[in-house]
């Protein structure tokens, strides 16, 4: 199970396989996210490169920010003149990682409650109307069906299996006209993250918009590397990505080469393939490649617990020359301390939105979903991102009423069209969700001690917003 909110770094369309065999490699990495129990479904400012320190928008809870008096002409699916119905599609209920996106669902459940509290949406009171897809390709494909026949749109989206988009993209409404439902997914493997129906924080739309040319275009976020080389120069190492789904390489390793092009040497064949469910010692020799080039760096971007059997590994080969172990954002867990212990002290991980283990203090939308959930124990990076496209969703449908338009799906459409400078209420940086762009916002974290901190930028409630945290890449990745 891939994390959530590195979506829009690794996310993007590929080459396609048959389901069973692409179901096969989601539940390998969904495994090895279980062994860690990890599933989180999600400083100094001295010598760094001059960044634009963002200030998060601290604006107040879900609740305050209701539609305008009054109510606009509604007719389509899902819409009475009481309530509005949200399809919340989510894969909680399996043998294999039973109760996986169940926070997810609380955190919509939350937002919905609040909303409804306060009045609801344009006077009417919000329904989530909740499918669990079960990590099954037949149980995702009803799911859909049923949200397109019930549910005005889909909020908070999570199911590993969704890829036969056919019912999404074909979904009718009360008219009868094949519109789409339109799916604000909290989460996306490809290729639904290319397609036009769906929006998500940050997104592929440079490749999905070449992915037919030669060389392709890619936009990458590289905010994380553009600080670590600025502390740490001379760094050259290794780059480690998922193998268990062909498209991960696609949308992975572009990141990788714009983090290599600030100055990051490669070394041995640069970047490497491996499952999320293989064990410590088919990580040997990637340690032996580490230790034989004297690597400063490393990057693990398959698994949290992919990480924390290559860290430990290193210590049992006694690798002490990596000065920079950076994860993925499925790092940012504390359950990856736990699993980890002291071998993992020191690793990185970059964020997209606020590290809420801390900054839930400081904002207080993620301090009200902390205290809605029952404490920060029951919160995830998945509920994080679930939540975040429910405000989109929100904040789409407000600005449709602004406008006193009538409210559909075709609306809505529109208006999630004209999102380019989002915040979620200040948990995420600044944006563009209409066009499907990579934010230059971010955060980076390290493990130390146990505890995450922040490292750039040092300030709770803020991200490093610099333009230059985005490179355009053009490459063919075969």
């Amino acid at each position: 199970m891939r994390p959530g909110n590195e979506q829009s770094a690794r996310g993007g369309v590929g080459p396609r396989t048959r389901r069973r065999a692409r179901l096969a490699g989601l539940i390998a990495v969904t495994a090895a996210a279980l062994l860690a129990a990890g599933c989180s479904s999600a400083s100094s400012t001295s010598s760094a490169p001059a960044s634009s320190s963002a200030p998060a928008s601290a604006s107040a809870p879900a609740s305050s920010s209701a539609a305008p008096t009054g109510t606009v002409p509604a007719s389509d699916v899902g819409i009475t003149g009481t309530t509005i119905k949200v399809g919340l599609i989510a894969d909680v209920n399996n043998p294999l990682v039973p109760g996986l996106f169940q926070l997810a669902v609380n955190a919509v459940n939350s937002w919905a409650k609040d909303v409804n509290a306060s009045g609801g949406l344009d006077g009417r009171q919000v329904v989530v109307d909740f499918c669990d897809s079960k990590l099954d390709p037949n149980a995702t494909s009803s799911c859909v069906i049923k949200a397109c026949q019930n549910d005005f749109a889909l909020v908070g989206t999570s199911a590993n299996a969704l890829e036969d988009l056919s019912d999404l993209d074909g979904c009718k409404n009360a008219a009868g006209k094949a519109v789409g439902l339109p799916d604000l997914a909290a989460f996306a493997f490809p290729p639904l993250s290319c397609d036009p129906d769906t929006y998500m924080i940050g997104g592929l739309g440079s490749y999905c918009s070449t992915a037919k040319d030669n060389p392709q275009t890619y936009k990458v976020p590289v905010g994380d590397a553009r600080y670590l080389t600025a502390h740490n120069p001379g760094l050259h190492g290794i780059w480690l990505y998922d193998s268990d789904d062909p498209t991960f390489k696609i949308t992975q390793t572009p990141v990788f080469q714009g983090e290599s092009n600030l100055g990051i040497k490669a070394d041995g064949q640069k970047f490497y393939a491996v499952s999320g469910a293989v064990p410590q010692s088919a990580l040997t020799p990637f340690i032996q490649q580490i230790k034989a080039a004297g690597s400063t760096f490393v990057y693990d971007d398959v698994t949290s617990q992919s990480m924390v059997l290559l860290r430990k590994e290193a210590a049992l080969q006694g690798v002490s020359s990596v000065k920079v172990w950076e994860c993925n954002s499925g790092c940012y867990d504390p359950t990856f301390v736990q699993q980890g212990g002291a071998a993992v002290n020191g690793t990185y991980a970059s964020l997209l939105d606020l590290p809420y283990m801390t900054d839930y203090k400081v904002n207080p939308q993620l301090d009200k979903l902390v205290t809605d959930l029952g404490g920060l124990d029951k919160v995830s990076n998945n509920a994080i991102n679930s939540y975040v496209m429910a405000i989109l969703f929100q904040d789409a449908v407000n600005k449709v009423v602004a406008s006193g338009q009538t409210l559909d799906r075709a609306s809505l459409f529109a208006a999630l069209k004209d999102e380019h400078s989002f915040t979620a209420d200040g948990i995420i940086g600044t944006t563009d969700v209409g066009n499907r762009l990579p934010s230059a916002c971010s955060v980076l974290v390290q493990l130390q001690n146990g505890q995450w901190n922040r490292v750039d930028p040092t300030t709770p409630g803020t991200f490093d917003c610099n333009s230059s945290n985005v490179a355009t890449i053009k490459m063919n990745v075969s």
